[in-house]
């Protein structure tokens, strides 16, 4: 849980004004520069679409330094997130994991819950099962940002 979400979920949060201080954030280039020593690569050339995460201080739409060529988004950690759900909104979220038989053999597979506190659980069955909690969280997270805020 102490991985950073992937970009598409830092995008996501911070449209949906996840505002809280993180170490670590995305660099999405939006345009194009080519330096003329160093061609599209090195500290002063970038390609569209180019992604880097970076370690530093970072706070979306406050500390923020997104400009017409780059898009900064905050980088915080699954744990944070699951955190912040809670906090802000009364949103529980946890992987449940349950056993698959395929071809005799037992899997871990990982399904994602979501609560609303102190309300019950509810089971998004169609939000599918997943290899690794990792995969459940953020596919929770991101349903959730998508459909309940």
């Amino acid at each position: 849980m102490n991985k950073p979400v992937s970009f598409e979920l830092a995008k996501l949060l911070k449209e949906k004004k996840y505002e809280e201080p993180c170490n670590k954030y995305y660099e999405f280039a939006l345009t194009s520069k080519k330096n003329e020593e160093d061609g599209y690569g090195g500290p002063f050339g970038w390609k569209k679409g180019e992604l880097n995460r970076q370690e530093g201080y970072h706070v979306n739409n406050r500390l923020d330094n997104s400009n017409k060529n780059w898009l900064l988004c905050s980088a915080p950690t699954i744990a944070d997130v699951v955190m912040w759900l809670y906090e802000k909104y009364g949103i529980w979220i946890y992987p449940k994991r349950e056993d698959e038989i395929i071809n005799n053999e037992a899997f871990d597979r990982f399904s994602p819950i979501i609560e609303f506190v102190p309300q019950t659980q509810f089971d998004i069955d169609d939000l599918g099962k997943f290899k690794t909690p990792i995969e459940a969280y953020e596919t929770a997270i991101e349903y959730t940002l998508n459909n309940l805020l």
